[in-house]
């Protein structure tokens, strides 16, 4: 486990789950457990938040048993709390609002005053603040419209949502077809956008994919078909209706 500290809010004792045992244990350690920055592992790209682990492994790490960690990865999934990407070697886990309840840069686990400790979150506090400003003031300039300046910071926002949940769904992609598909590619991020945009959702892109890497992944000529072309194209509401 790796050096640092997380942020705990007092507010978690009126969570839902606070009370079931397993499923509150669950999700703290997560908590701990997922990457504080984006990492590369077996040639994939990790992000911040995210982890990959197994049943086994959250057995040894929380001595909770195998039916407990099932359980309890369906309710926090139920509640959004976290989003699970399975493979037959591994499950990636994903805690979706991890930003929300970790917003402040990684720390040194060193035993501090409390005035060096309040110095260090405040200082962090600006630099986010400014990074936050930074980030913004690119994203509008990179805008080519004619909107005036409260919709073109509506419309960055709107961008940057769809771009993560255009990686998202190329990550699942390539994790279930074991490929490497760019979420950049112009034709992906067309049909993907333009399947949003019709009403599909990421849960729906999800179940595509799994339902076509189950039917087509065992066989060679099939499982070339396995690509953003094919599963995001004319035959997507086809395949989710299977």
């Amino acid at each position: 486990m790796e050096q640092g500290y997380i942020k705990l809010f007092r507010q978690i004792v009126d969570w839902e789950w606070y009370d079931d045992i397993p499923t509150c244990r669950l999700f703290i350690h997560l908590l701990l457990k997922v990457n504080h920055v984006d990492r590369n592992w077996q040639g994939k790209k990790i992000e911040r938040g995210s982890c990959i682990t197994s049943f086994a492994s959250l057995n040894a790490e929380t001595k909770l048993s195998v039916e407990q960690i099932k359980r309890a990865l369906k309710n926090l999934q139920k509640t959004g709390e976290i989003k699970k990407i399975s493979t037959n070697q591994n499950t990636l886990i994903i805690v979706t609002k991890y930003d929300d309840y970790q917003c402040f840069a990684n720390v040194d686990n060193k035993q501090t005053t409390n005035e060096q400790h309040e110095d260090n979150m405040q200082k962090t506090n600006e630099q986010q603040t400014d990074n936050k400003r930074t980030t913004t003031n690119n994203n509008v300039k990179n805008i080519k419209n004619d909107k005036n300046n409260n919709n073109l910071y509506c419309s960055s926002d709107e961008e940057l949502e769809m771009n993560q949940i255009i990686r998202t769904i190329v990550e699942i992609l390539n994790i279930e077809t074991e490929k490497e598909f760019s979420p950049d590619a112009k034709l992906t991020r067309k049909l993907i956008q333009d399947k949003l945009n019709a009403g599909y959702s990421l849960a729906d892109f999800k179940c595509v994919i799994e339902k076509k890497c189950d039917a087509w992944k065992a066989d060679p000529v099939m499982k070339s078909y396995l690509k953003p072309s094919i599963l995001f194209g004319n035959k997507f509401d086809e395949y989710l209706n299977e």
